[in-house]
């Protein structure tokens, strides 16, 4: 029996950018040949410059997007052209967790209706309450905070509602698309920690999107870099942040802040061109430099 739940062979996504006399002549590879698996119950990291794909990608695992080339198979389901139906009770199965919690909130709705509207095609009014006070309750809302609105809230308060509304139809997958970066540093490890102990409970298996790598390296068993739409590299967590082997992994990681200048200055030095200015060639091969740590080679 596969231990895996999403798996992705060469996903592309193309947007057009220039139409010449009703055809297109240019387009934006946002997602470009990109391969990998999910594991159930793991959390994925996924990592790169704002621009390089990572968001798009999530969408067109949802179905958000329609991929333009490649196949998704969702616990063993190609899920890349489902009719209506199919797609539905896929998608039902499938959750996102947005970067900015005000805007994915109803702003009319109170906390317990916001958790609730989810729960109603499928349950009774008693049960669908019932469901979403405990949802509430698990994840920090409680008393008469349930009958709040949006704007009443924290952003970390917020993003505990929107989490609630994510989980609480016992979804398989969930994308976490940039969950704390809206967020306040004070809370971020909370929310972070919150998702940590959702995963343990309920089986969650995570995509977990971010820019900040502290929090990525934490949270992931396994992260992947992006650059450019392309997929560069891929490994257990640990493995990758003390041994990466993508010129430009490395050169990510080289962002990271450090606190003492001395060691700051140090790596800077040793990082020479800009992030920008690290190329991959549109052709390269895949090789495991150590055990389920992959990286693109680039074909010279």
């Amino acid at each position: 029996m596969t231990n895996e739940l999403i798996r992705l062979e060469s996903v592309s996504k193309h947007f057009p950018i220039k139409k010449t006399l009703g055809r297109v002549t240019e387009t934006l590879k946002a997602v470009d040949d990109v391969s990998f698996t999910i594991k159930k119950g793991e959390t994925l990291g996924l990592v790169g410059e704002s621009g390089s794909g990572k968001t798009t990608l999530g969408r067109t695992i949802l179905q958000l997007e329609h991929a333009t080339g490649g196949k998704i198979f969702f616990d063993g389901i190609d899920i890349t052209n489902l009719n209506a139906k199919d797609k539905r009770e896929i998608q039902q199965r499938m959750q996102i967790i947005f970067q900015d919690p005000y805007a994915s909130l109803n702003p009319k709705r109170t906390a317990i209706e916001q958790v609730i509207e989810p729960l109603s095609l499928h349950y009774d009014k008693q049960e669908a309450h019932q469901r979403a006070l405990e949802m509430l309750n698990k994840v920090g809302i409680e008393g008469d905070a349930i009958h709040k609105y949006p704007r009443e809230f924290s952003g970390g308060q917020r993003q505990r509602i929107g989490i609630a509304r994510a989980v609480v139809m016992n979804p398989d997958f969930i994308l976490c698309d940039e969950p704390i970066s809206a967020l306040d540093v004070s809370i971020q490890a909370q929310i972070i920690n919150l998702l940590v102990e959702l995963q343990a409970s309920l089986g969650l298996t995570y995509l977990f999107i971010s820019h900040d790598l502290s929090m990525v390296r934490y949270i992931s068993d396994r992260i992947a870099v992006m650059y450019l739409g392309k997929l560069v590299e891929l490994g257990p967590t640990d493995k990758l942040f003390e041994q990466p082997q993508h010129a430009y992994t490395k050169k990510l990681l080289s962002a990271i802040p450090v606190a003492d200048p001395a060691l700051a200055s140090q790596a800077f030095n040793q990082t020479s061109p800009a992030l920008s200015n690290t190329n991959i060639s549109n052709e390269g091969y895949w090789t495991e430099v150590s055990p389920e740590h992959f990286v693109l080679k680039e074909d010279i």
